[in-house]
């Protein structure tokens, strides 16, 4: 009988174990996977299997009356924490300006909390955590490649906001514009850099992760994106620089092995060059080397912005600095006014309206998170960010795959250099509360603390015992 119940229980793990899986991948796809049903609306297979595996969930809870959650003992901050954030932002909802916008922002609150949450619980154990990490690679790896393809053809995805614009030279690949793109890219070469030398893979791999890399530096550049490009991406370099010595042991630290290192970062940068010289035209090659040229620039008409010293100054690197500064110190000014409980769920927009600026979406999640929540609620966020990217280290320098396996001590360096990225790459995006790679990064973090911190557990009460 009891042989029988499992022959039963094991497939119905495994079909939940699969739509966990379509559902991360299609939530990195987005809009472009999907069937549009009205002009306003697409149901995205993202939305599809978020709401099947919702279902499926809810039923076992009904037939078995609980779920298993004593695993994730490690991560029951963050359980809590989300479902207050989502309390919260229901709460909100009796005091927003518009309540349309609100209702929207809470419902994307609603599917992303439980997308970063589902990492950890279905993630329990190495054999499921190598499988996601294979699926977030052939994805990553999609949306890394197909800028070439964009960059040749012009030929945009439905979910890009060039999509009708033929002839547009800029790149999104998945993403509505080109500042998600980039800030995606920077989310994965930290991966991508870190396998290569902490993984025990074959040539083989290690020769089509490098590929995947040089496709993704290719895409990062070809956005033009001043802040991925000339912030992000050497923050998280000399980050990983950094690390070497207390992720790597001593005797694989040597001349060879930075020879290497310095031969592959020059031939990549030759073989983006060369990807550049024959993928994108003129006019893209001189629109990207204008708006990167101009970071210097763009830092000087901020620093105007903010200190407000010369009301004739004229910029010199366009309107985005301008106009992101004054998103900002709004931001701050609608904060004080709600009595730094924040604006309500998604209203910063609304309240931007007021001020007649072109452009409404503040561009910065930390900002987001502090105007529509409030102190309280970005406070939390902050702490138990920054508690990841700390345990996430604890993890990651361990050196000895006999405390941490290779597999973990490769996600937890990867997703603490990421993260470190993003204090940045999150001032990029229009807007990150639906921003599927951010949340993807999130529940990875969570997923790796619980399987890491489990067996440095495991390892101190078998010392413990030995000493005993």
């Amino acid at each position: 009988m009891i042989k029988k119940l499992n022959e039963l229980v094991l497939p119905m793990q495994r079909r939940i174990e699969v739509l966990f899986y379509l559902m991360v991948a299609f939530a990195l796809l987005g809009p472009s996977v999907g069937i549009a049903i009205t002009p306003d609306f697409k149901l995205t297979f993202f939305r599809v299997a978020f709401l099947l595996l919702a279902g499926v969930l809810i039923i076992r809870l009904v037939t078995h009356k609980k779920i298993e959650t004593s695993d994730l003992h490690p991560v029951r901050w963050y359980f809590a924490f989300f479902g207050f954030w989502f309390v919260y932002s229901i709460i909100s909802l009796t005091w927003v300006a518009d309540m349309k916008m609100g209702i929207r922002y809470t419902v994307f609150l609603g599917m992303m909390l439980p997308l970063a949450l589902s990492f950890p619980y279905f993630i329990k154990t190495e054999k499921v955590y190598w499988r996601i990490l294979k699926i977030l690679f052939g994805v990553f790896a999609v949306i890394a490649i197909y800028p070439v393809f964009e960059s040749i053809t012009t030929i945009h995805l439905p979910s890009s906001r060039h999509f009708e614009d033929v002839g547009n030279v800029s790149v999104t690949s998945f993403f509505r514009n080109q500042n998600d793109l980039a800030t995606a890219m920077t989310i994965l070469i930290p991966f991508l850099i870190t396998a290569l030398y902490i993984l025990n893979i074959k040539i083989k791999y290690k020769v089509i992760v490098y590929g995947v890399l040089v496709f993704a530096l290719f895409s990062l550049f070809a956005t033009g994106s001043r802040s991925n490009t000339s912030f992000v991406l050497p923050l998280i370099l000399l980050t990983t620089i950094a690390s070497v010595p207390f992720t790597v042991k001593r005797k694989q630290i040597t001349l060879k092995n930075i020879g290497i290192s310095i031969v592959l970062t020059g031939l990549a940068i030759v073989l983006v060059s060369g990807i550049s010289m024959v993928a994108l035209s003129e006019t893209a090659k001189q629109r990207i080397n204008e708006k990167i040229g101009s970071t210097g620039d763009f830092i000087d008409d901020v620093r105007n912005a903010a200190s407000n010293q010369d009301e004739n100054y004229e910029n010199k690197s366009g309107k985005s600095a301008t106009e992101r500064t004054e998103l900002i110190f709004s931001g701050f000014e609608f904060l004080q006014k709600s009595h730094y409980m924040g604006v309500g769920a998604g209203n910063t927009e609304a309240w931007m309206e007021t001020k007649g600026f072109r452009v409404v979406n503040i561009h910065n999640w930390w900002m987001e998170i502090l105007v529509n929540y409030g102190v309280i609620v970005f406070v939390l966020y902050m702490a138990l960010y920054l508690w990841m990217i700390w345990r996430l280290w604890k993890i990651a320098s361990h050196k000895s795959n006999q405390v941490v396996s290779q597999a973990l001590r490769f996600g937890a360096l990867a997703t603490f250099i990421s993260l470190i990225g993003f204090f940045i790459g999150g001032m990029t995006p229009s807007t990150a509360i639906h921003y599927t790679p951010m949340w993807c990064l999130y529940g990875i973090g969570l997923a790796v603390i619980v399987l890491g911190e489990k067996q440095l557990k495991q390892k101190e009460n078998l010392s413990a015992v030995k000493n005993a």
